[in-house]
């Protein structure tokens, strides 16, 4: 019985059972129909923090029905949506599309395989051109752009630590502070 009494839909029915309960056996007498009035304002204080908490959990539902299949892979950098892929290993592989609209120019991709062989790759569906988180932080290190930077700047907080970390804890070392 317990159970469920936790849950926000069962509280709210009960204080209206008994709330229409006491209005049902005191409203026979004006005295009880003013009674019964001057009661309702505990009825609302009963059922505030219930129907609080029953918001709260359809808001918490619809969230995680919203964000959990794309968690871990969807990012945002000023208003540019990057996808990212993850691989068994727990590198995070970007598509150099999304890379691109970020930096405003194209990347060349054969380029970028021949620099840094076994960090670019094909990947995803629809398949596009992945390059690895290192590399690519690697990659816009040596640029001079300051969107560039600023882009590998939260490349490596968002994107790449929490990837490196996962990989410390997996193979049991200790993991960075930051």
């Amino acid at each position: 019985m317990k159970h469920w009494l936790s849950f926000p839909s069962v509280q709210i029915a009960l204080c209206t059972l008994c709330y229409g309960l006491v209005g049902y056996l005191v409203v026979d007498h004006w005295i009880g129909k003013v009674w019964f009035v001057f009661i309702s304002p505990v009825y609302a204080a009963a059922i505030a923090r219930p129907l609080i908490n029953l918001v709260a959990n359809f808001r918490h539902g619809v969230r995680s029905a919203v964000w959990l299949p794309v968690h871990g892979t969807h990012y945002v950098f000023k208003d540019i949506t990057i996808r990212v892929l993850e691989d068994e290993d727990d590198w995070r592989w970007v598509p150099l599309a999304d890379v691109e609209r970020v930096l405003g120019r194209k990347l060349n991709a054969r380029l970028l395989a021949v620099t840094y062989p076994d960090r670019v790759e094909l990947g995803g569906k629809p398949v596009r051109m992945h390059m690895r988180d290192d590399a690519l932080i690697e990659h816009l290190s040596r640029l001079s752009d300051p969107v560039a930077l600023r882009f590998r700047t939260w490349l490596e907080r968002s994107v790449a630590l929490p990837a490196r970390r996962a990989r410390q804890r997996a193979a049991g070392q200790a993991v960075d502070a930051f």
